[in-house]
């Protein structure tokens, strides 16, 4: 029996005892999930998942209202000061991931898939422009010095589109065969990002080219998630996003163990590219509560198939109760 969940979903900023609570730190945010603070006796407990616009711009002044509401007990408050803050460090966490991912919700919805596509086919023109480096870079993994890389360009581009416009009509069966592809250019990129991160200088010399091919990698696995998501299989699609999450945080632990075991090399970093490499790493960490909070929504959307469709239209944040 289908369930109602209209009355289950409401505005946050229409929820003042809501936004009390995680002032007073009874309850904490955590990605996209509000949960019981511990020691309240329910510690853990779900009280409600956010469902965010599908707007980048909407997501950026609603986050700035809430988490501008939430400082504002900071001075007065005697108790839950450390959930306060941590609550207001996911939000801060969210606006960076925000930045990086230019939307949210973007393997669930429509709107975010969209976003994805539009977003392949910036990176795909600067991998053009540089397609030298990537040659270069592809090589390293590969024996055969004849590999073109505008032909793969060119498979990548039409899978992209292909699955597009199978999404735009809602056609789950031809969506289906394209899962393999998508999961085989997922698994190439990544094995290419593996191989450099055990190269040390690589991380130095090529970082420009390493970072487009690992914007590449998330947005492959969004648009994986999406498609898994169409053709209704609802624990891959997640697991999808989960996996990215554990990709990029494994990648980045790597170039930095890497790094730190070659003096060699780490001692040639000049204050430049040492910085570069920084603003590397933390754009990789800043994507993951974005993951994360993709996760919690495929999830919501498993418990209640169509939610969040017909609630992407809102400029609120919004909040699904438990």
């Amino acid at each position: 029996m289908p369930i109602n969940v209209d009355p289950l979903v409401r505005s946050l900023p229409d929820l003042p005892d809501v936004m009390e609570k995680i002032r007073l730190g009874l309850y904490r945010l955590c990605g996209g999930v509000v949960r019981h603070a511990s020691g309240t006796g329910k510690g853990g407990q779900i009280v409600g998942h956010l469902v965010f616009p599908s707007d980048s711009e909407e997501i950026r002044k609603r986050l700035d209202q809430l988490q501008s509401t939430l400082s504002k007990g900071l001075g007065s408050l005697d108790t839950g000061m450390g959930q306060l803050q941590q609550s207001i460090g996911v939000l801060q966490g969210l606006q960076s991931a925000n930045l990086v991912m230019s939307g949210l919700n973007l393997a669930v919805t429509t709107a975010g898939f969209i976003i994805v596509c539009k977003k392949l086919d910036g990176i795909s023109e600067q991998i053009q422009a540089q397609s030298h480096g990537i040659a270069q870079i592809v090589q390293i993994v590969s024996d055969i010095q004849e590999r073109s890389l505008l032909q793969d360009e060119a498979d990548f581009r039409g899978l992209a589109l292909t699955a597009k416009q199978f999404c735009e009509q809602g056609d789950a069966q031809q969506l289906k065969s394209l899962i393999e592809p998508f999961h085989k250019k997922y698994q190439f990129t990544k094995l290419v990002l593996e191989k450099h991160a055990s190269i040390p200088a690589s991380s130095i010399e090529r970082l420009g080219e390493i970072q487009l091919l690992q914007d590449r990698l998330v947005n492959l696995g969004l648009m994986l998630s999406h498609v898994q998501m169409k053709t209704g299989a609802l624990k891959h699609s997640r697991e999808c996003v989960m996996q990215m999450e554990s990709d990029l945080t494994a990648l980045n632990a790597r170039r930095v163990d890497v790094l730190i075991n070659d003096r060699a090399v780490a001692s040639t970093i000049t204050h430049p590219r040492f910085a570069e490499l920084k603003g590397f790493l933390r754009r990789g960490k800043e994507a993951l509560p974005a993951l994360s909070y993709q996760a919690d929504v495929i999830e919501l959307e498993m418990r209640y198939p169509g939610l969040l469709e017909r609630t992407s239209g809102t400029k609120e944040i919004m909040l699904v109760a438990a």
